[in-house]
């Protein structure tokens, strides 16, 4: 049975693999291209360990380094997770929970989303999970403690919010009172990662300034503390597409949100088979979401994306609730009414470019035929536009050193200059480089967009 649900998962992930890179993907992409000094170089400045980086490289000296090639990777972990899930599944609960996790997974719009990203998100929950796997098993046999060491430790050089999966696994532990077997784990993942420390310091260090530096930054890549854990449950279900109206995005937010805990709270008031294993999965999920939202007071950080290893616990819970519920047509209903859910959800973002990602592609091949100068509010966003004009033919002018910097345009001779409007709520929050060039004598004549991308035709 799990066969048709992978081809299923394959299939649905394939979907309009070959959108645009954005942003981040980019900047992985032209890493990959580059040599393993310059990976180092570059891995300074992004919060992440370096396994996905060392496998991209890799990746497109064999695979090539078109859109759909650099995604694949992901394709094909995001399949393997859900096959992951279905093994954990069948330990703790049997076939009918197996199959309905994995299909539920399968469907998932945020999983599908971010099985096709060129990041490390997609890698790193399968190693999440795969480490569960074999922690579950661990007094099987001698392998599966050398599996669940390896899987644990690719998972924390994929991505530093695999240390509270670990963390987790550590509470249980403790709560099991196995601790000779936590001081060992304590002993062989701090020396192994004693290698990467030194580098761990100096992105800790280059976050730190950057943040400093550019104060809105935090206010883009954090939730605000109230909305942080619903709006998690959320995305969740419904995956990266919004609903343009407050008042029903709001309505059917908290209807989703009272149908979940309600399907939770069944479950912890259930008498079940394995509960300590089920305690586990309730660690796997609770204790990422719970630390994150907490620091998220000290570190502004918290995205619902970033916990995405503890989305194959989300499902296995609301599964196993499901399971519980006594009445057969009450328990089919909320089963089709969450098969309901991900596949309109995912209809709406296949079928709607908004919810795709930002279209470098479409506006690079616009302005290669315009021969215009272009400017950008920062040198650390014009990665889309090397990946898609290597050759460098676009006139740039980054913004490096404030608005100071737009001066330059007072020697270009073309009457017109396009003003890529990106970050600049970041980058220009005053709206300098806008009021520099009125003061420069242009005027917008032109806004057009790519998906996300603004470009802003100015005219002398």
């Amino acid at each position: 049975m799990i066969i048709p649900i992978l081809i299923l998962a394959l299939i649905l992930r394939l979907i309009n693999l070959n959108q645009s890179l954005w942003l981040d993907e980019a900047v992985q992409a032209i890493t990959a291209q580059n040599s393993i000094p310059y990976i180092f170089q570059e891995i300074t400045g992004d919060f992440h360990p370096p396994l996905y980086y060392f496998l991209m490289h890799f990746w497109v000296r064999v695979f090539g380094d078109s859109e759909i090639a650099l995604r694949m990777p992901s394709v094909l972990f995001g399949v393997g997770t859900i096959y992951v899930l279905y093994k954990i599944a069948i330990k703790l609960q049997g076939k009918f929970t197996a199959i309905l996790s994995a299909v539920l997974l399968a469907t998932a719009p945020f999983h599908v989303y971010y099985s096709q990203e060129a990041r490390m998100y997609s890698m790193v929950i399968f190693f999440a999970s795969l480490s569960i796997y074999f922690f579950l098993t661990l007094d099987k046999s001698n392998n599966n403690k050398y599996l669940y060491f390896l899987s644990t430790i690719l998972m924390i050089y994929s991505d530093y919010y695999g240390f509270l999966v670990l963390l987790a696994q550590g509470i249980y532990l403790i709560i099991k009172r196995n601790y000779k077997f936590l001081l060992i784990c304590l002993f062989v993942y701090l020396f192994i990662y004693l290698p990467w420390l030194p580098m761990l310091i100096t992105q800790l260090k280059t976050g730190i300034s950057a943040t400093q530096a550019l104060p809105g930054w935090g206010r883009l890549v954090n939730v605000s503390f109230w909305k942080a854990v619903p709006l998690t449950f959320i995305k969740f279900t419904i995956g990266r597409i919004t609903i343009f109206d407050k008042k029903v995005y709001s309505v059917v937010s908290a209807g989703l949100f009272v149908l979940i805990g309600f399907i939770l709270m069944n479950l912890i008031r259930s008498k079940i088979k394995n509960q300590k294993n089920i305690l586990l999965v309730g660690f796997w999920f609770f204790v990422p979401l719970i630390i994150s939202w907490l620091a998220s007071i000290f570190v502004p950080n918290f995205q619902p994306f970033r916990l995405l290893l503890i989305l194959p616990a989300f499902y296995l819970l609301l599964t196993i609730g499901i399971s519980t519920v006594n009445n057969k047509k009450l328990q089919f209903l909320v089963i089709g009414l969450f098969l309901t859910i991900n596949l309109v959800c995912l209809s709406v973002y296949y079928s709607n470019p908004y919810f795709h990602r930002e279209d470098w592609r479409g506006a690079v091949d616009f302005l290669l035929k315009q021969n215009k100068l272009v400017i950008l509010p920062s040198e650390t966003s014009n990665w889309p536009i090397r990946y898609y004009d290597q050759n460098n033919k676009i006139k740039l002018l980054l913004i490096v050193r404030g608005v100071e910097e737009i001066k330059k345009v007072e020697k270009i001779e073309e009457q017109n200059v396009f003003f890529i409007n990106y970050l600049t709520d970041v980058f220009d929050p005053k709206g300098l480089i806008v009021g520099k060039l009125k003061e420069e004598g242009y005027n917008k004549v032109n806004e057009i967009s790519f998906n996300q991308i603004n470009l802003c035709e100015y005219k002398k």
